[in-house]
């Protein structure tokens, strides 16, 4: 069974909120741990940065907040900030789902990122499950004929049971209502037709409960998770692609870091009519 663990945060204005994940497979989470910390170690020693200190964007790259006993100026903040995102596009087999809404007219922009995120996620755990259990049977089919039992027995109980699965992990704020709206999908979550309908029926929409997301999301202090902290960053980055930029934005050229370093880790599949997979709607 393969589990992809996912890695949560926001960065909004009144106008956009943006929710970006961090999609790290289970065999991989150690290398990719141990790169991230080797990565804080290296700030350590050519800027001072505390390794235990939570890198929140928005005040990092202004310049406010105390990250280590030097000075930092503004410029090289933002150069830190580039190498955090260049770092999460070099995570292994890392993929980066990314929703921007428009905040008016919704009465709850967050909790509808989350609700996209959700059908995102369980969407594309499910397509990788029906799409190896194909190839899966297509190979026990080829061989079984040339082989004596009990090997293709053997072969099916080994291979066939394959089950990938999703968990999330995001930042404390908003436990309640996010829980809340988890289990409600588990349940519930009525999906409108793309195609105008679905089935013989045509009918708009169609209840596809979450099955495989393990558990409830798991909460957890940003300042406590490497990754959590690292998907502010991407969400931030976002949010600064999204939005009309600032003088200081144009000046370090904050709008174009999303493209510029996490364009290829994107998982496109997510939201197909948008370049770099970006949920919008």
């Amino acid at each position: 069974m393969g589990v992809r663990y996912f890695y949560v945060d926001e960065s909004y204005t009144l106008d956009k909120f943006c929710l970006s994940a961090i999609a790290i497979r289970h065999a991989d989470w150690r290398p990719c741990f141990e790169m991230v910390k080797e990565h804080r170690k290296k700030l350590k020693a050519s800027h001072g940065i505390f390794i235990r200190k939570e890198i929140h964007s928005r005040e990092f790259v202004t310049g406010r907040g105390r990250i280590s006993d030097n000075m930092i100026s503004k410029g090289e903040r933002v150069r830190i900030f580039y190498g955090f995102l260049r770092l999460v596009a070099q995570l292994p087999h890392v993929w980066l789902f990314n929703i921007a809404l428009d905040s008016k007219g919704r009465r709850d922009a967050e909790l509808d990122a989350w609700e996209r995120l959700l059908n995102r996620i369980e969407r594309t755990t499910r397509r990788y499950e029906e799409e190896e259990d194909t190839i899966r049977n297509k190979l026990i089919a080829e061989v079984s004929d040339k082989l004596e039992e009990p090997l293709p027995s053997a072969m099916e109980d080994r291979l066939l049971p394959y089950t990938p699965r999703s968990m999330i992990f995001s930042d404390e704020g908003r436990e309640r209502e996010l829980t809340a709206i988890f289990r409600k999908m588990h349940v519930m979550n009525f999906i409108p037709s793309a195609f105008g309908g679905w089935g013989p029926g045509r009918e708009k929409s169609k209840n596809i409960p979450l099955s495989r997301i393990i558990e409830d999301p798991i909460f957890k202090k940003s300042h406590q998770s490497f990754f959590i902290q690292l998907a502010d960053c991407v969400s931030y980055a976002l949010l600064k692609r999204e939005v009309p930029p600032t003088e200081h934005v144009k000046k370090y050229k904050l709008d174009e870091a999303f493209n510029a370093c996490l364009s290829k880790a994107c998982y496109k599949d997510a939201s197909p009519r948008d370049a770099l997979g970006i949920v919008r709607k």
